[in-house]
């Protein structure tokens, strides 16, 4: 039984022969009839070949289970077998269906730009050529391959096309045809500029130039060769016919427009709005005059309000005999703030002495030189809403709009029915019944109007006549009309709308210490002396501890800015919490909890000179 010849050794037999030695004919005669019928039984299995000649693909199918034939192309060719997109080879036979065709490339393309502000032509070729495939051998694996035939021009570039397109895309802006034609002429097959819009240019946001300082500063001054400590505190103070601001207008931007001709507008110029009250002028020019002298101070958020706040002064302390101080302006106090009494303030308020068991609250900035006792400091945003006007004339305003809406509803149900009642009858029903609470808040409301120190009778006479209406049930039953508690509301409205716009922007809380306290602060909260002990403070800008030796212990501290604080907790075990959106740094802290955006950290050994921020504080947790 013949043994079949390996691919392997009839190729190392093949490199063996001596083709110029060997006598074909003699081999071929001598060839025995038992090795032509090997030979013939060999030959009987062939693989199938592909050839390409004269721009056709030729297949010829394997005889007697041979492999079949395969076909690959390189690019730009895509080949398709019977419809099918070859990815990288296939096996065919000669009743497939071989399709090839070239992947053709764009002559030329036009870009725009990602702000449409400029367009470019590039050129790739002028001319398309027809495509051949290049001749193979006849092999069992072909790769097919193309090239141009030069002879035979497709198509041809001209500036017409190349106009056509850019209208196409709708580009007309300051085209530049003549650059397009250089290109087709001299070819650089660069990018060429051919159509640019104009950028629209940007207006000016209108400013305020501020010459006064918003910030009550700390200065000492020396009288006859001595420092005068009791008078540091400098409080802003303008003259009549002072400057205190400029508003330089708002400048408007120029639009420009793309390569498409569209109108490209600039961002809208931001206006500010300025009021003035009567104690200042707002001349043609922009200039904010000083009409008297005072304190001129800003106030509100988006209309900017300027005023010249008078100050209203006690003497002595604030106490049972003075009562309680509410003033629509500075309050300066040149002693204490005794037990149980409340400091109530549309400005400043200033205290030269301390504050015990005490309220203050302030629109603007609060600023004690002594102690802070068991007592309550709300400045700026907090001194708004903890004011007891703001707060009694906005409760009150809820109720008569839920007692309007009912009322509205209980005429609409009578009307419904056919029926007929007084106004004033329903009103009186409704606060007997659901609605209670009317005459405790009109209560309030006047208890603190009354309280209210130098204040001009009918800025709120008016409200106090329609409140006391409330408790006159025969008037309110003849004369109440839906409209007359309209006004009521329009007025209730007013008041605490009024105490809002009140709040200054800069504002702060300057102490020397405190315990057991509150304070909130829309700005800083400055310790200038011994420090804060068992006390809640919350600011919407930074904390600050000015003293070397000044101590936070048994203390929350919470800051929208920075903590800068020297001595922080203690060996008697109680909790002290710091915890900043931005930064906290600390001279000493012997024990406590840190916390900087997110990350939070417990302090049991003593830590000297360290700043935390939320990068180190992530690292170490």
């Amino acid at each position: 039984m013949t043994k079949k010849i390996t691919e392997n050794e009839l190729t190392l037999l093949i490199k063996q022969l001596n083709l110029e030695e060997l006598d074909v004919d003699s081999v071929i005669t001598e060839m025995t009839r038992e090795e032509e019928d090997n030979l013939q039984e060999s030959t009987l299995m062939q693989d199938g070949w592909i050839q390409v000649k004269e721009h056709k693909i030729i297949v010829h199918d394997p005889i007697d289970g041979g492999k079949l034939p395969v076909i690959s192309a390189l690019p730009p060719i895509k080949l398709k077998i019977n419809g099918v997109k070859v990815e990288s080879k296939a096996a065919v036979s000669s009743s497939d269906h071989i399709h090839w065709e070239i992947d053709e490339k764009a002559l030329f393309d036009i870009k725009i730009t990602d702000d449409k502000l400029s367009a470019y032509f590039r050129l790739y070729s002028k001319e398309r050529y027809a495509w051949r495939l290049v001749d193979t051998e006849a092999l069992s694996r072909i790769i097919l391959t193309a090239e141009e035939d030069r002879n035979t021009v497709l198509e041809t570039v001209h500036l017409g096309d190349i106009a056509a397109t850019l209208e196409q895309k709708s580009i007309k802006s300051n085209l530049d045809l003549a650059s397009i034609h250089q290109e087709l002429a001299q070819p650089t097959y660069q990018p060429i500029l051919v159509a640019k819009g104009k950028a629209a240019v940007s207006g000016k946001d209108a400013q305020l130039e501020v010459y006064f300082s918003e910030q009550v500063e700390n200065q000492f001054f020396e009288i006859a060769g001595s420092v005068d400590f009791r008078n540091h505190l400098q409080i802003p103070s303008v003259n009549k016919g002072e400057m205190i601001a400029k508003k330089i207008p708002m400048v408007d931007g120029i639009p420009g427009y793309d390569v498409f001709g569209n109108v490209i507008m600039p961002v809208p110029s931001k206006d500010i709005f300025v009021v003035v009250k009567s104690g200042v002028e707002l001349t043609p020019d922009g200039e904010i005059i000083a009409r008297k002298v005072g304190r001129p101070r800003i106030t509100g958020d988006g209309i900017k309000t300027f005023d010249i706040s008078t100050s209203y002064i006690v003497s002595g302390d604030v106490n049972i005999e003075t009562g309680n101080v509410v003033f629509s302006g500075d309050i300066i106090i040149c002693g204490n703030v005794t037990d149980s009494m409340i400091v109530e303030s549309l400005g400043n308020v200033y205290v030269y002495g301390s504050v015990f068991n005490a309220t203050i609250t302030a629109t603007g900035s609060i600023h004690v030189r002594g102690n802070v006792l068991g007592s309550k400091l709300y400045s700026g945003y907090f001194g708004v809403m903890f004011n007891r006007l703001y707060h009694s004339s906005k409760t009150l305003s809820e109720h008569i709009e839920k007692l309007l809406a009912a009322a509205r509803m209980l005429e609409q149900a009578l009307e419904s029915r056919q029926q007929t009642i007084r106004f004033g009858q329903i009103v009186l029903i409704l606060m007997e019944s659901k609605l209670k609470d009317i005459p405790t808040a009109v209560r309030e409301l006047l208890t603190v109007i009354s309280n209210i120190q130098h204040i001009k009778k009918e800025e709120y006479q008016k409200l106090v006549e329609m409140s006391g209406m409330i408790f006159q049930p025969a008037k309110l039953l003849e004369t109440a009309t839906y409209s007359f508690f309209q006004s009521f509301l329009a007025l209730l409205r007013d008041t605490h709308q009024e105490v809002a716009r009140m709040q200054e922007e800069k504002v702060q809380i300057m102490i020397n210490q405190c315990h057991n306290s509150e304070l909130k602060s829309n700005g800083d909260i400055i310790i200038q002396q011994d420090g804060v002990l068992l006390s809640d403070l919350y600011s919407a800008g930074n904390i600050l501890f000015l003293h070397d030796s000044a101590v936070c212990r048994g203390a929350k501290l919470e800051a929208e800015g920075v903590i800068s604080a020297k001595v922080v907790g203690g060996q008697t075990g109680v909790n002290t919490l710091l915890k900043a959106k931005k930064q906290i740094k600390i001279k000493k802290m012997y024990a406590g909890r840190l916390c900087v955006g997110r990350y939070c950290k417990d302090i049991y050994d003593v830590v000297e000179n360290k700043t935390f921020d939320a990068y180190n504080m992530k690292q170490s947790s």
